[in-house]
């Protein structure tokens, strides 16, 4: 009987399970946080799960997993891009996009020419997977999905961008959710509004001109000349799964295809080291958390704007721990300490955190939020100073522009936003309404993963807008109709008008003469 039982759940999960192969290309942990919970989910689901990316797991009670690691090559070129020293200037908007797309256009060389990638285009007939897994920031991996011949699911470790809403055919409004790459997030002003708009139509332009055909290019030269351009397979996507909640991104209506998962990446608290604890425990007036991330070194600070930080430090009453890559860091005030590594979600978990000083990278704000610690955001590159922006509206924290900034300011700040307990109500709130769920982050995006499996790709999901050509979808037809039938009316009620006047000027005219004996003009 037990054998019985046994061989029928063997079947059961035999019949349920699926091949499953994701691709993750961007050498940052902090993206690839958000991508290791749920390949890791898939394989205890009992998928055969393959996985190609910078950062595995590397945990060998996962027997359904195989984990291809690509980390040495591509944090090597991902090193050689000036966009990871890119904030510690003064910059434009326009060049460190320009500065992104060479970074990724760079790596998707490197990676794509790698035999790793190029066995499985040249041998495509030996690969065959039921679900693509792919990050869905960048479109050099898409043609994979042509390669697989099966349904697409993408994920993103950062909120919505534009790219995505004209990818899926999602309705954007560039005033109420302007572009996580610009440096406002809500409550624009009318100059800001302008260039939020100025900025949506030229990005939308420039991608059609400039950049589509580049990685048109670069993905005819790795898959061939047959190739579909990237965004057709883009709009084949059965669902993306997105980092983002009511708090850390805008309210938007959002299509079906569309899941957010903020927070999958924060896991259960664990001890802290004993090192640390004593430290922690030890700061009675409480203790100033300060981390760049994992993309923005401290040690990569110029030596002045590093001693700013330790004057404005010695200041203060609290004790500063600072996530500080390097040893070479002197002259430290008594009540800083600087650690190469530091367990960031479960320091932030301590009682006696005060403030978390952060690059403002989505990951970070959540974990914040999460602990419900206070922030001040200084803001490099890329999405964080929306980040910052988002935070300083929602009340949960101030933010400095880096370039600056000076001690008294960075000093006063800090003091304000511990001080005044009116930071850590709100940011209280602001975590019970960001990480209210009905289920799990990781619970809900494996889910919609399944979904897709079992219902062949979801197909049934896809927004009717991206069938329709743009003149439909923007009315431009109906409209035009519309103006025509105005344009009649009035040119007929003008031709009446006219007419009518005539009408009495004739009538005018016979009345003067048959009263004054003469015609009168009028």
């Amino acid at each position: 009987m037990i054998k019985l039982l046994l061989t029928i759940v063997c079947c059961v999960a035999a019949v349920n399970s699926a091949k499953i192969i994701g691709i993750f290309m961007t050498p940052s942990y902090s993206h690839q946080v958000v991508f290791q919970p749920i390949w890791k989910e898939l394989s205890l689901q009992g998928h055969d799960v393959t996985v190609i990316t910078t950062n595995p797991l590397n945990d060998p009670t996962l027997v359904n997993l195989t984990e291809i690691d690509i980390g040495d090559f591509s944090y090597a070129e991902w090193k050689k891009s000036s966009l990871l020293t890119l904030g510690l200037r003064p910059h434009s908007v326009t060049e460190e996009l320009q500065e992104i797309s060479k970074a990724y256009m760079n790596l998707s060389h490197v990676q794509l020419s790698h035999p790793i990638f190029q066995e499985i285009i040249k041998n495509q007939s030996k690969h065959h997977y039921d679900l693509f897994l792919v990050e869905y920031l960048w479109p050099s991996m898409y043609p994979f999905k042509d390669i697989f011949n099966c349904p697409m699911v993408g994920i993103l470790s950062l909120p919505m961008v534009s790219s995505s809403y004209s990818y899926m055919g999602m309705p954007h409004h560039p005033v109420l959710d302007p572009d996580m790459i610009l440096p406002f997030a809500t409550d624009l002003s009318f100059q800001e509004r302008i260039g939020s708009v100025a900025f949506n139509l030229v990005f939308k332009l420039a991608g059609a001109i400039q950049l589509a055909p580049k990685i048109n290019a670069l993905n005819r030269k790795y898959f061939g000349e047959h190739v579909r351009p990237y965004r057709d397979i883009a709009k084949e996507v059965s669902l993306v799964i997105v980092n983002s909640n009511m708090v850390n991104a805008n309210i938007k209506p959002l299509i079906p295809q569309v899941i957010e998962i903020s927070g999958i990446h924060i896991k259960p608290k664990k001890p802290l080291p004993k090192d640390l604890k004593a430290s922690l425990d030890n700061a009675q007036q409480g203790v100033i958390y300060f981390s760049l991330g994992t993309n923005m070194k401290s040690n990569s600070l110029p030596k002045e704007k590093t001693k700013l930080f330790l004057d404005a430090f010695a200041e203060l009453p609290y004790k500063v721990i600072w996530k500080f890559e390097t040893d070479d860091i002197s002259d430290l005030p008594k009540n800083v300490e600087v650690w190469k590594w530091l367990p960031q979600q479960d320091l932030l978990g301590h009682k006696n955190i005060k403030l978390f000083i952060t690059q403002a990278g989505i990951q970070s704000i959540d974990e914040s939020m999460y602990n419900k610690v206070p922030l001040l955001a200084i803001p490099f590159f890329a999405d964080q100073r929306f980040n910052a922006d988002k935070v300083t509206k929602n009340g949960g924290g101030l933010s400095l522009d880096y370039h600056s900034f000076t001690k008294e300011e960075l000093k006063e700040k800090i003091l304000t936003i511990i001080e005044d307990k009116k930071y850590k109500k709100r940011v209280e709130k602001l975590a019970a309404i960001a990480f209210d769920h009905s289920v799990s982050p990781l619970e809900k995006a494996v889910w919609h993963v399944n979904y897709v499996l079992r219902h062949d790709g979801a197909g049934h999901l896809r927004y009717k807008g991206l069938d329709i050509p743009t003149y439909q979808y923007f009315m431009l037809d109906v409209i035009a109709v519309f103006l025509i039938v105005i344009l009649f009316v009035f040119l007929t009620l003008l031709k009446i008008s006219q007419f009518a006047i005539r009408k009495l000027k004739k009538l005018y005219s016979a009345y003067d003469a048959m009263f004054f004996g003469k015609s009168k003009t009028l």
